[in-house]
């Protein structure tokens, strides 16, 4: 087994970390090989003679931690329920945290890894944790926040934090995002559960009306019918009319939820991986620990208050697949405008917040929606990429003193240079004709192409780069439209 030179290096600060302390945290974002690198560590341990427990709170987690220690030729047991696969003799032990908690006897472990670590700060997880005194214990995640604030601290003693999003589109290892927002529903009404998440049975008299669901499949239809896609919805009976609904429109759609049978589940990822099944439907089943990366199209048809939430459903379709160059997202729940894009770069801590009012949840992370074609992009571009709609200008009055602009501007300006820096010209040239074939094979407006360099890679492509390869050479349309998104960001090109 391979691994990246970032999981590489990750592995080795983590080695640092646990000469200070027993309780480790790492952070990665999906679908940067988490599971792969804890497969790695496990096999190592076992040369040397160690035990270990892979400890998870979902069926499905405790499926693909053991096909991937079987791929390693490992012996392993199951510890959940009455599984077949139960060997307590075996070095390596994939535990289920309820069944953990209720036996007796729990397998012995030098190290403990925790999947989906975001969780560990429940009473349940501190109880099974504390079964294991004198062993190492190493969190993973890719979302180190709760909605009740509760910082990772009080489980974990330091936080490894990997590469960012940014950096892992940069080298090829995730793919961006693409976001349209048609109008979400109004949730204005709708109160907090005692999760500190909108109330499940009032959301849903919300957004499980005939017209938002319809709107769901015609929106699919125009943009994505030729993309594998997941739907996220509130709950049983909304996944089901949204399933419903794509079946009378002649789709191949599945329904999937938690009392859905493992060979059933099975069955319908094989038929998604393999193209027969098109969209899955689902709720409380594939936020979490779920890899296909034939993933190309994530339908958002449930509003949420959770950050993590949002980017662990973003998470399903960031991996790269033959053919894949981005995936879309479809949000008909308001949540990019709560919670802002997967490729955002976003600060972690140990330490817990204060758990937000409502109203400040709602607020705009800089976020704004084309009113035409409803595609959803940072605030600055004066036109819209998806469409090319010039985008009116909002005229304020400016408070701040030519100084404190100047400065506001230098940071901005420091701030792309940064990440001209990150990788070498001819990568970042490379994508951006990557782009330029793209925009032109859609039949995208002039300047698409220079304004989703930007949104993904937080800089401006070289004015002289669209010029630049065979065949690659820009109209004098587009390089207007270039020129105009430049000056209006402030850019410099350089």
């Amino acid at each position: 087994m391979e691994l990246r030179p970032y999981q590489h290096e990750t592995i080795a600060r983590e080695r640092e970390a646990f000469r200070r302390h027993r309780r480790v945290l790492e952070v990665l974002p999906t679908g940067a090989g988490k599971g792969t690198m804890a497969a790695w560590r496990i096999a190592r341990m076992i040369e040397k003679g160690k035990r270990a427990v892979f400890l998870v709170n979902r069926r499905t987690l405790v499926h693909d931690m053991a096909n991937r220690v079987r791929k390693l030729g490992l012996e392993f047991g199951v510890v959940m329920g009455d599984d077949p696969r139960y060997k307590p003799s075996a070095p390596i032990q994939i535990a289920s945290i309820d069944t953990v908690r209720r036996r007796h006897r729990v397998p012995p472990a030098d190290l403990v890894v925790v999947d989906e670590a975001h969780f560990a700060c429940s009473q349940g997880w501190k109880d099974a944790l504390a079964r294991y005194p004198e062993a190492r214990i190493l969190g993973m995640t890719a979302t180190p926040i709760r909605l009740d604030g509760k910082g990772l601290g009080e489980t974990f003693d330091e936080m490894i934090v990997g590469p960012s999003v940014e950096d892992l589109i940069a080298d090829g290892w995730l793919v961006p995002s693409v976001v349209f927002a048609p109008p979400a529903p109004d949730t204005s009404s709708v109160p907090k559960g005692s999760s500190g998440d909108y109330s499940t049975s009032q959301l849903v008299e919300v957004v499980n009306t005939g017209k938002l669901v319809g709107d769901i499949v015609k929106t699919w239809m125009e943009k994505a019918r030729d993309r594998a896609t997941v739907v996220f919805a509130v709950d049983k009976r909304h996944a089901r009319h949204i399933h419903e609904d794509f079946v009378k429109a002649g789709q191949a759609s599945g329904y999937v939820d938690d009392e859905t049978k493992d060979d059933a589940r099975q069955a319908l990822w094989d038929s998604f991986d393999a193209g027969r099944t098109r969209i899955i439907c689902s709720v409380g089943v594939i936020s979490y620990g779920w890899d296909h990366p034939v993933t190309s199209c994530i339908v958002m048809a449930r509003p949420t208050l959770s950050a993590q939430i949002h980017l662990q459903q973003l998470g399903r379709g960031s991996r790269p697949s033959p053919g894949k160059s981005d995936f879309l997202v479809l949000d008909h729940a308001g949540n990019t405008t709560r919670h802002g894009f997967y490729e955002d770069a976003r600060e972690w801590s140990l330490v817990g917040t204060a758990r937000k009012r409502k109203d400040e949840e709602d607020d705009e992370p800089g976020v704004q929606i084309c009113p035409k074609c409803f595609f959803a992009f940072r605030r600055g571009p004066a036109a819209c990429p998806g469409c090319g709609y010039e985008i009116p200008v909002r005229h304020r009055e400016i408070t701040a003193s030519e100084g404190e602009l100047q400065e506001q501007k230098r940071q901005a300006l420091l701030h792309a240079h940064d990440w001209a820096r990150q990788a070498p010209e001819e990568r970042l040239k490379q994508k951006y004709h990557e782009y330029l074939t793209k925009g032109r094979q859609h039949g995208y407006k002039p300047g698409w192409a220079a304004v989703r360099f930007h949104l993904t890679f937080g800089i401006w492509p070289k004015k002289t780069w669209a010029s630049e390869g065979a065949g690659l050479a820009a109209s004098d349309r587009e390089r207007s439209v270039h020129d105009r998104s430049f000056k209006a960001s402030g850019a410099t090109g350089d």
